[in-house]
């Protein structure tokens, strides 16, 4: 009996101050969203970053003044380290066709070279792609790498390219939650606001409560309610926006620039509107306390 009581209170408090509530509904359903969106896009760049660092290779370009011993022995030594999954030897023949196939179409290009200047090389694939660097650094000061004097120029590796995606990416996420953060205490504080215009409104009646002997949690029931609605209402609709973001946008970012590693399905969208929802919730619940805590003289 007493939830039907606290609800229908807080119901009416809803509708009579409907300008307000519209206004903390909105700024929850943005900042919600926001989180949302943040969240899609860090779980795509993980997914991205992942995808990528998995096709990361260390190739060494090997001097043409190398025997086939030579070449061999640099071959058998790739093989037997532990870090590698796979090698493949790239002869100057296979290298010259990959180039002529790159530039399909603009062949001349090589017509005016005299040879075959492109160099031998072992491209390898890791086991595990956070060891890049330490693997490439065994090639710098091999004789038979076709290093520059002083330079690593014969030793490529993606894991610097990697790295740099790694803290733009990150650049990214920290400006995107410092943004939430402020839509977050504007949500707060249009809540409290609301709540505080509520108690106001109904000063009387919290006056004729307390006189007839009512508890302060039976006086502020209503208007934590009043806040929870709000933050859910919020947050409902913000959900609602995740997923149809999550399903159209992604997947047509997808279709259209399909270079981008990005992939609908490696979000959790469960996880992602539960957090949503409960974030939501939350910042509903926190704004009418910080209102009930500072105005409600009971």
């Amino acid at each position: 009996m007493q939830f039907k009581f606290f609800f229908n209170e807080a119901v009416n408090s809803l509708v009579r101050n409907w300008v307000m509530s519209v206004a903390a509904i909105v700024t929850v359903l943005v900042s919600m969203f926001v989180m949302g969106l943040g969240m899609i896009l860090f779980f795509n760049f993980q997914h991205a970053i992942g995808e990528l660092r998995n096709k990361l290779e260390v190739e060494v370009f090997i001097k043409n003044t190398a025997s086939p011993d030579q070449i061999e022995e640099l071959g058998d030594e790739i093989r037997a380290m532990p870090e590698i999954k796979q090698v493949i030897f790239v002869s100057k023949e296979e290298a010259l066709a990959r180039l002529r196939k790159n530039l399909e179409g603009h062949e001349d290009v090589l017509d005016a070279l005299s040879g075959n200047p492109l160099p031998p090389s072992y491209e390898m694939t890791l086991r595990d792609p956070n060891q890049i660097e330490e693997v490439a650094s065994r090639f710098y000061e091999n004789p038979i790498i076709d290093n520059s004097p002083g330079k690593h120029d014969g030793v490529k590796s993606g894991g610097e390219t990697s790295d740099r995606v790694l803290r733009v990416t990150s650049l990214f996420l920290i400006g995107g939650a410092g943004f939430v953060f402020l839509l977050t205490v504007a949500s707060v504080l249009l809540i409290s606001n609301t709540t505080r215009l509520s108690i106001f409104a109904r000063r009387r009646e919290v006056e004729i409560m307390r006189l007839v002997g009512a508890t302060n949690w039976f006086i502020r029931w209503p208007f934590v309610m009043e806040g929870v609605f709000t933050g859910m209402a919020g947050a409902a609709g913000a959900a609602m926006l995740v997923l149809i973001t999550n399903r159209f946008i992604i997947e047509s970012v997808v279709n259209k620039m399909p270079f981008l590693p990005f992939n609908a399905e490696a979000v959790p969208l469960f996880w992602l509107v539960l957090a949503v929802i409960v974030g939501g919730t939350m910042l509903g619940s926190v704004g009418s306390g910080l209102a009930l805590r500072r105005f409600l003289k009971i």
